[in-house]
């Protein structure tokens, strides 16, 4: 039997390595990471197109700060933000935006401003610091929105808003300037068009439910004003917009805060909008119940 030491069998060489398997799979993870941030377009946010998640809005936030200057991605951004409540948040992301807009996204980035504003305002209260402090930017919004020549159907959405957040001195002035049209109209022989099939045609689903929330004070019955405003709540959730049609709902209850059909429609508006709370709220109001409180404005 041989003699077994070090000098008959001497160690083998060890294989040189890149590195440890951990630190090779980290390498591996952060470049497709790196991939993902530089090419987004091309993959991950064309899936997550459809989505509004809060997950999916983390990630679009993530690539515009790698990407600030891509106007369409922070207008995407942006109506996430809308659409998730964040009003706030609409404002800043719109801040930043690079020039060289379309006319198309001008349009876009004016009714997002608009919107994100008026509903500030809404939640500041008549007469509040807050809400004195938000009217002028509101009313330069509301300029800015609707142009030079406003068509019936914007001046009809702007009077309604004006109306809703209690800026009765701008409601008076838009009130004045669709007797203007409507008596030239008149004069001229031209039919009378629906605003509410005009808008809903041309996508605008904010606008569209407006009209119906606007037109809900000259129902004669109760019945007429129920279905103005359910028609003008599910428009905004048919506009994908469902914490929006629930707010909007909220703020138009006048006159139907005691129909139990409206609120338990209401219970599952909020359902809709993933606001448990709420949906329990009125629920309990269309029982006869009296609600433990009312949840907080969503977020």
């Amino acid at each position: 039997m041989p003699w077994q030491s070090r000098v008959n069998n001497p160690p083998s060489p060890e294989r040189a390595r890149f590195s440890k398997p951990v630190t090779v799979v980290g390498i591996f993870c952060a470049f497709v990471a790196v991939l993902a941030l530089l090419f987004p377009e091309r993959g991950l946010l064309k899936r997550l197109d459809g989505k509004e998640d809060a997950a999916t809005i983390r990630y679009r936030e993530a690539i515009l700060r790698v990407r600030p200057n891509d106007a369409s991605l922070r207008i995407k951004v942006s109506e996430s933000l809308l659409r998730s409540g964040n009003d706030q948040g609409v404002l800043d992301t719109l801040k930043q935006l690079p020039s060289g807009l379309s006319a198309d996204q001008e349009r876009t980035v004016a009714e997002l401003r608009y919107s994100a504003l008026q509903n500030l305002f809404l939640d500041a209260g008549s007469g509040t610091p807050s809400w004195q402090r938000l009217k002028p930017q509101v009313r330069s919004a509301a300029t800015e929105l609707a142009g030079t020549n406003p068509p019936l159907w914007r001046l009809q959405q702007l009077a309604a808003d004006a109306r809703t957040a209690g800026d009765l001195d701008a409601w008076g002035r838009y009130q004045k300037q669709i007797s203007a049209q409507e008596a030239a109209a008149r004069a001229a022989g031209q039919p009378q068009q629906d605003p509410f099939s005009l808008a809903l045609a041309r996508r605008d689903y904010r606008a569209a439910a407006t009209i119906c929330f606007s037109t809900m004070h000259k129902a004669a019955t109760v019945k007429q004003r129920r279905e103005l405003f359910m028609r003008g709540v599910r428009t905004l959730q048919a506009g994908n917009l469902p914490l929006e049609a629930l707010r909007a709902g909220e703020q138009h209850l006048d006159g139907l805060s005691g129909d139990r059909s409206t609120l338990i429609f209401l219970t599952r508006v909020s359902l809709a909008a993933n606001q448990p709370e709420r949906a329990q709220f009125f629920l309990r109001k269309a029982l006869g119940m009296a609600p433990n409180h009312r949840p907080a404005d969503p977020s």
